[in-house]
């Protein structure tokens, strides 16, 4: 559903698919011809209080301890950098707490001396991720009980019931998961974490009414489809609305927050040397493809097969203004339009 005058805003369930559409057209210069992982580094529930109380410090804690397991790992077993990119998320299909990081990870890496291209194994087997599992549990322990011990950690409410000491000490005696699954294709990899990034804790098509002071949506139970290994019965849950509402405000991130980040291969300055050394390594070109730019226009025509410059009432084209077009008018045909005219996101189709 499009909604005229867009707010913009990244937690806004209106505003974000032609964003994510955009961000999958620039990922596409770092695609190269080899296996990717998708890999999951979920958070234990102990440390959601702590974590309620300080998302600033621990989210930075979160990514950097996921990639430097990941580029650890990558080193001991294959002698090689990964390309990584990260997508927080912190919601379950609850809308309750669940903080983990969504990974698309180059399935192998370049040499350390950048002679080769070292390719794992098995397409379908990156490492050990029962390793993996105790390494990042523990850097990020490690790394929480150094916060906590520089006064770090702010604990307020139920956070200030917890002795960190003692929640990192049972934490450390679990066996955290990580999830690693292999993409068939390598172009099937940006279009499935699209589905992560951009994404906010519910979408409109999971809402089924609101009537009374009470909101009604859809959700899969993630237990169950553990328990089954498929997607399992889908459910419906009704909440007060301001329950759902608190629910659904615990998960805007902090402002400024970066919530897609990049490592090794997939780092921005990898671009100048790095990418294009893998590119040739892998008999590809060493220059980049052209990024495409894409326009609202020229997204929505695709997405609907319909040319959007076109009047549906009257077949006349070239009745859409930019944006820029539109504030270069004189201030009068200005207010004329907005009264006359519907406004878009591009401009006013008039």
């Amino acid at each position: 559903m499009f909604r005229f005058k867009s707010c913009r805003d990244r937690h806004c369930n209106q505003c974000q698919k032609f964003e994510r559409a955009k961000w999958v057209e620039k990922q596409k210069i770092s695609l190269l011809p080899i296996p990717y992982f998708h890999i999951v580094f979920t958070v234990d529930h102990a440390l959601n209080p702590l974590i309620r109380q300080n998302p600033w410090a621990f989210y930075n804690l979160l990514f950097q301890t996921v990639s430097q397991s990941l580029q650890e790992m990558a080193r001991k077993e294959l002698g090689c950098e990964l390309g990584i990119t990260a997508v927080l998320h912190t919601w379950g299909q609850q809308m309750d707490e669940h903080y983990h990081l969504h990974c698309i990870v180059t399935g192998g890496g370049l040499a350390l001396d950048q002679s080769r291209w070292v390719r794992p194994k098995n397409r379908r087997y990156l490492f050990d991720v029962v390793q993996l599992s105790a390494l990042y549990r523990d850097k990020l322990l490690d790394g929480l009980h150094k916060l906590s011990e520089a006064g770090e950690l702010v604990q307020v409410g139920q956070a200030a019931e917890l002795d960190v000491a003692t929640t990192i000490a049972e934490c450390r005696q679990k066996k955290w998961e990580v999830f690693a699954k292999p993409f068939d294709t390598p172009e099937a990899v940006y279009e499935y974490l699209s589905r992560y990034v951009h994404q906010v804790a519910i979408s409109n098509q999971r809402l089924e009414k609101v009537e009374e002071g009470q909101v009604t949506f859809r959700y899969f139970d993630n237990r169950e489809r553990a328990a089954v290994g498929e997607q399992g019965k889908e459910k419906k849950l009704r909440l007060p609305v301001f329950e759902f509402m608190r629910r659904f405000l615990q998960h805007i991130l902090p402002e400024g927050f970066v919530r897609i980040r990049y490592y090794g291969l997939h780092h921005s300055s990898a671009r100048k040397k790095k990418l294009p050394r893998s590119r040739e390594l892998l008999g590809l070109s060493r220059s980049l493809p052209e990024l495409k730019t894409l326009t609202l226009l020229t997204w929505l025509e695709e997405l609907l097969g319909e040319e959007m410059g076109q009047c549906p009432h009257c077949g006349a084209t070239g009745s859409l203004m930019e944006r820029g077009q539109f504030a270069e008018l004189p201030w009068l045909v200005c207010f004329m339009l907005s009264l006359f005219g519907q406004p878009t996101t591009a401009g006013v189709r008039h």
